[in-house]
């Protein structure tokens, strides 16, 4: 099991940022695969989507999968279950990930 210096470095190799962090890296090496699980702080605010309001978390979607670079030999691969947020005037919305958008270094799979 990985300690808090392997986390945190998988924090920094992949540029996660507050209110994300990254909460456990599992290595399957049969597989040849880094699964990096992210978590978020329940109590964050998160900037609606579409007016970029802040807003209370709602709930989450079920947990997705992107794939980045890989981490030396093994794929990496990214999980988290995104929030979405309730905005006073767009209703509930899914937030915006800093890895899933256009211009980021993952693929959703």
């Amino acid at each position: 099991m990985p300690g808090m210096q392997d986390l945190e470095l998988y924090r920094r190799i992949l540029g996660i940022e507050t209110p994300w962090s990254v909460d456990a890296v599992d290595l399957k090496l049969e597989a040849g695969e880094i699964h990096v699980h992210l978590r978020h702080d329940e109590r964050s605010d998160w900037p609606c989507p579409e007016c970029g309001a802040a807003c209370r978390l709602y709930d989450h979607q079920p947990e997705r999968q992107w794939r980045h670079l890989d981490t030396c030999q093994y794929q990496t691969i990214l999980h988290a279950a995104p929030p979405r947020s309730e905005c006073r005037e767009h209703g509930i919305k899914v937030v915006k990930l800093p890895w899933a958008e256009p211009s980021s270094r993952f693929t959703a799979l």
